[in-house]
């Protein structure tokens, strides 16, 4: 009787995953800027126009982009009848770079780099990686699950915008819902 409990909860959450994954994969698809992924609003965004990348190459100097350090943040909110709606943002940071004049972001996908890059002139890019209404006491229902997901589908990776046409190479990739601190970066 207990394997055919765990045989139908591992077929719900193989369902679950595929539903995602599906979802998400349609919502990637969509504009940019109606994405999960591309959600824009925050401070220092310069223009939610993308730009194609094949558009005047620019010269490409060293270093890259260093000491990215990614983050979660959960917000909660109580409903009524004991309900939650939760949140979990996702950023990414990192330094400085010299005589910068903004940041491009390129999404990193399973099946290979976006062709288009988002420019930003704040150093932390911000998501929401996983969000869920479900009852106060389940938690933050499937969360973990969410950003297992998003860890092996979705990656960013930063450079800077210096003028003359020039941009650093690009950073290492950093996945979605995976954190990281400056001490463990080493970069």
């Amino acid at each position: 009787m207990n394997l055919k409990i765990l045989s139908l909860v591992q077929l719900q959450c193989l369902r679950l995953m595929l539903l995602l994954t599906l979802i998400f994969g349609l919502i990637l698809v969509v504009d940019d800027g109606s994405s999960v992924a591309a959600q824009i609003g925050q401070p220092g965004f310069i223009n939610p126009v993308t730009a194609d990348i094949n558009s005047s190459q620019p010269q490409v100097v060293q270093p890259s982009v260093t000491r990215l350090v990614s983050t979660l943040s959960d917000e909660v909110e109580e409903l009524p009848a004991q309900l939650i709606r939760w949140s979990t943002y996702w950023q990414l940071c990192w330094e400085a770079y010299p005589e910068a004049e903004a940041y491009e972001l390129q999404t990193v996908l399973m099946e290979g780099k976006s062709p288009k890059l988002k420019r930003q002139s704040d150093r932390c890019f911000r998501i929401q990686a996983a969000s869920n209404e479900n009852e106060k006491s389940q938690g933050l229902l499937n969360r973990d699950l969410i950003l297992l997901m998003h860890k092996i589908q979705l990656g960013y990776r930063v450079r800077a915008v210096l003028d003359n046409n020039r941009v650093s190479e690009w950073s290492q990739v950093m996945a979605v819902g995976a954190t990281t601190n400056s001490e463990l970066n080493g970069t």
